[in-house]
């Protein structure tokens, strides 16, 4: 063992290894080893070779960091060997934790720890299956640095990271056929659809998609249509060349949760969104990916229109507080690169209100976009609004810290133009007064226009007129 274990670690090793068993426990601790006799289980403790350890046959093999120092992958292989169908409690010191990450950048002398993906692979090569996974936390040592400092890199760290959050983990793990989950498909868009049971807004929704001109895509549809139903709708989609659709029938009416089971099962290295009823252009995912293999951004930029209205002009440069203040969040409008984004988790939070603006605004703070040029890319039914104060409120628990520049923070946004104050004063007041102004605001603009032609004409025939 790396370090002395903590008491609540070796509770946790004790219940994950149940009663009246045989136990072998590859370290010396006096204190795990009566906590698990105490479960009426025989104890091998700190066999001398794996001879002792085959000869014991036990039920459960419980191990630590030391036992997979130098070459984890052949450590794990030869307990395989010579423990049989043991079944294997293993804890080791996360590699991504907060604490690890802070003694590195303040200098501190670093301990031996494992990265969970590495960890995972060396068991899968073992044949082993992991069957549960906990988290520990340990008690909180001082890096040095301010405690302000401190608590504002670990938030940091943790919205890159949620496992950040973890010193420690421990996976329990049978034998078997390893179940690990497959590799993202690289330059493959995974497109996940969220859909109530309106069939003819999810059928538009989905023609419009297949007929993008990237390939390939995976169509991901969550829907609370019945299955047959969905089937039906879904069978012109699986017949197009370069196209994989997948099925996820749900009850849910929550947007955010059908997204989320959309994403679990995404293969995709690009992933883009889409909710029934929003049509998008033929080019929008093809322009997104290039502005993407083209820039070095996390994740790309489009812009929508509201159907049977004018387009609102964005600014060419990008800013939060602006996004925000026009509610130019819609999930529809972004392309994730998931090799970039790293472990930055891809969830909506269910059931609240400001999920959409929430998972925008966490993105948005760490990861700048790159934004698409030309035409709006997707035609929308609703107009998206982002109520701040409830965006707010939904991340006090978790407040987010911004990693940006110094210039973008600030950044004056420009002042806004005269109509659209006037605009949105009248729409506090009485949208019929809004719509008289825009009435008039338009005859205005198509008379000023009418002026700077006669003048413009004016000017070039006084031009001709001079010898």
């Amino acid at each position: 063992m790396a370090a002395p274990l903590t008491a609540d670690l070796r509770t946790l090793v004790a219940r994950r290894v149940g009663l009246k068993k045989r136990v072998a426990v590859l370290g010396s601790d006096p204190s795990l080893a009566r906590l698990i006799e105490a479960n009426g289980c025989a104890v091998l403790v700190d066999p001398a070779s794996l001879d002792e350890l085959t000869s014991f046959a036990p039920e459960v093999v419980v191990a630590f960091d030391g036992f997979a120092l130098g070459d984890g992958g052949a450590a794990f292989r030869a307990l395989a060997a010579a423990g049989g169908d043991a079944a294997l409690v293993f804890s080791f010191a996360n590699a991504s934790s907060a604490a690890s990450l802070l003694g590195a950048l303040t200098g501190a002398s670093p301990t031996p720890a494992f990265a969970e993906r590495e960890v995972r692979r060396w068991l899968a090569s073992a044949g082993y299956e992991v069957s549960s996974r906990d988290v520990v936390v340990t008690a909180h040592r001082t890096s040095g640095l301010s405690a302000d400092t401190e608590a504002a890199l670990r938030q940091l760290l943790e919205q890159v990271n949620p496992d950040a959050a973890a010193d420690r983990l421990l996976l329990t793990a049978k034998r078997g056929a390893a179940a690990t989950a497959p590799d993202k498909t690289e330059g493959l868009v995974s497109v996940v659809v969220s859909s109530s049971d309106a069939e003819p807004l999810l059928a538009g929704t989905l023609s419009s998609l297949v007929n993008q001109h990237r390939r390939p895509l995976e169509l991901l549809v969550a829907a609370t249509l019945a299955p047959a139903a969905l089937d039906r709708l879904l069978e012109k989609p699986r017949a197009r060349s370069g196209v994989t659709v997948v099925a996820l029938p749900c009850t849910s009416t929550d947007w955010a949760a059908r997204t989320n089971l959309g994403l679990a099962a995404a293969q995709g290295q690009y992933v883009a969104f889409a909710e029934a009823g929003e049509l998008f252009s033929p080019t929008h995912l093809s322009s997104l990916v290039k502005r993407l293999e083209d820039a070095t951004a996390a994740w790309a930029l489009g812009a929508s229109t509201l159907a049977g209205a004018p387009s609102e002009p964005r600014p060419p440069s990008f800013s939060l507080a602006t996004w925000l203040r026009h509610g130019w969040v819609n999930r529809a409008e972004w392309l994730l690169d998931t090799a970039r984004l790293g472990p930055f988790p891809l969830s909506f939070a269910e059931g609240v209100s400001a999920a959409e603006a929430v998972f925008f605004a966490r993105l948005a703070l760490l990861f700048a976009p790159t934004l698409g040029g030309g035409a709006p890319g997707v035609e929308r039914l609703v107009q998206a609004t982002v109520d701040v104060p409830a965006l707010l409120d939904a991340m006090k628990g978790r407040p987010l810290r911004a990693l940006t520049t110094l210039e973008a923070l600030l950044r004056e946004p420009p002042p806004p133009a005269l109509s659209a104050v006037v605009r949105e004063r009248l729409a506090d007041v009485d949208p019929r007064a809004r719509q008289a102004f825009d009435r008039t605001w338009a005859m205005v603009e198509r008379v000023k226009a009418a002026w700077s032609d006669a003048r413009r004409a004016a000017e070039q025939d006084r031009g001709d007129e001079e010898p």
